[in-house]
């Protein structure tokens, strides 16, 4: 049993998750979600169309790079995030999340040496020296002991009950319907951990515009609970 890689994987992690919704709650003011059928709905496009694709195949490429000590691929990952992420909230939200997921890391004796080697690449980039929260997971994770499909399964549930969180809290809906999607959610998750798990950095990328829309919609709000 990997405690390492539940500790990773924690929902509750301190690294400012709880605060973005990932476009979720300008579509809850658009009323494209109103309960927990439309939550799992959108949520299950969002996996399959915005996340799996883009995060996803970095989390487990530069899984495979750490563990082959490929410090190349790795930059490479944070670098495609940097350009990759259209919207800025979104882009703003990954970046704070893996900087503050570094410096809680920092702290762990299993993770420092992890934290120190990318602080030594980011600081001989010329450029992006900031951290996406995607390769410094995946970073982590490889310390952890893990594969690039394990890593990929942790990334994709943690980042689903982030957002399922973020609908109980926005719709709202009740708990006992938050974890009636997650479950209806593990299929697709463990389902998307096998397709992508292989896949190479140079393949990462989605094309959603409506979505990414809606996340610059969220900047706009009149009233809004989430930063993102």
């Amino acid at each position: 049993m990997n405690l390492r890689l539940f500790q990773l994987g924690d929902s509750a992690l301190p690294i400012g998750g709880f605060s973005h919704s990932w476009g979720l709650e300008a579509a809850i003011a658009r009323n494209q979600i109103s309960g927990a059928a439309s939550l799992e709905s959108w949520v299950r496009s969002w996996l399959h169309h915005a996340l799996g694709p883009l995060e996803g195949v970095v989390v487990a490429s530069v899984c495979k790079a750490v563990l082959e000590e490929d410090w190349l691929t790795v930059r490479e990952g944070n670098e495609l995030l940097w350009a990759s992420l259209t919207p800025f909230t979104l882009r703003h939200a990954s970046r704070d999340m893996g900087e503050q997921l570094l410096a809680l890391a920092e702290a762990w004796p299993w993770g420092s040496p992890t934290v120190t080697a990318l602080r030594n690449i980011s600081s001989a980039a010329a450029r992006f020296k900031e951290w996406h929260h995607a390769p410094v997971f995946a970073s982590l994770a490889a310390t952890a002991g893990a594969g690039p499909g394990e890593a990929l399964l942790v990334y994709l549930h943690q980042a689903t009950l982030g957002i399922v969180g973020a609908g109980v809290r926005a719709i709202p809906i009740g708990h006992t319907h938050g974890q009636q999607i997650l479950t209806a959610l593990h299929d697709d998750i463990q389902d998307l951990a096998r397709q992508l798990a292989g896949r190479d950095l140079e393949t990462a990328g989605s094309f959603c515009p409506a979505y990414e829309e809606m996340c610059h919609v969220q900047s706009r709000l009149y009233t809004r609970l989430f930063r993102s």
